[in-house]
């Protein structure tokens, strides 16, 4: 597999002004916006969005990639403020558009997708698109104050807000608890769910979007960092009954090994 490991810090340093385009598509070049993840507690009443620098485009010609949250100071606030608080809620989601300077019909989204992706509908993607981007992070965008202020950047390079009337939790936009318009989309902390490519097919709202899936994402804490990585194939995790023969073996080794030594 082909794996990328881009250290934080350095995403951060380089997305720059580049970050303006964070959910948003450029007017030019049919790359798609900047693909992002976003941790989030509605326990702790706060969020965290990771503009991974990477636009769509390019995410889409080359998606198994890993970044790490090590050394990253607006992340490590958001922790600060769970951990305080408590909470034990964690959870993420992962996303990318291309919802303007595109035709109708060809506008789209890569993101991760925790149910039945064959319910989507052409409309409740692009409502999700513009939600995203017209509640969350043209707010956010518009008050680069409030960006340095809470630890992000000034063009919502690694933001994270503190609840205000539930408008924090942009992963909501995607999921059942905004208004139905999209499957949820969000995973708890260790969890892998799918990642899928949804491209619109019609002009038609009521039409199901192409998609194909691409790769499993899973944000995980491995030794004292936070690691978003994702791959061609699941992880493999052996069932009970693999573990079962393990133990068994080891004990049949484990006997062999006195009776040798009693010998």
């Amino acid at each position: 597999m082909n794996f990328k490991l881009i250290a934080a810090a350095v995403a951060l340093a380089a997305a720059g002004t580049a970050s303006a385009n964070v959910l948003d598509p450029l007017a030019a070049g049919g790359v798609g916006g900047e693909m992002s993840l976003t941790v989030y507690s509605k326990q702790a009443g706060v969020s965290f969005l990771f503009d991974t620098g990477v636009m769509l485009g390019d995410f889409r010609a080359d998606p198994y990639r890993s970044w790490s949250m090590a050394g990253n100071s607006a992340f490590d606030t958001f922790l600060n403020i769970y951990n305080a608080k408590g909470a034990s809620d964690m959870r993420w989601t992962f996303f990318g558009g291309d919802n303007s300077g595109v035709p109708a019909a060809s506008r789209t989204m890569i993101t991760t997708v925790n149910g039945d992706v064959t319910a989507l509908k052409n409309g409740d993607m692009v409502n999700s698109m513009n939600a995203i981007k017209n509640i969350y992070l043209d707010a956010a965008n518009l008050n680069p104050q409030l960006n340095v202020t809470l630890g992000g950047g000034a063009n919502a390079s690694g933001v994270f807000l503190e609840g205000v009337n539930g408008r924090a939790y942009f992963p909501d936009l995607l999921g059942a608890d905004f208004a139905g318009n999209f499957q949820d989309t969000s995973n708890v902390l260790g969890g892998t769910t799918e990642l899928f490519d949804l491209v619109r097919s019609s002009t038609s709202a009521l039409g199901m979007p192409n998609y194909t899936l691409i790769g499993y994402a899973t944000f995980q804490q491995q030794g004292g960092s936070y690691t978003f990585s994702v791959t061609s194939s699941i992880p493999a995790v052996p069932e009970p009954s693999t573990y079962a023969l393990m133990v068994a073996g080891l004990a049949v080794a484990g006997i062999a090994a006195r009776r040798r030594a009693a010998k």
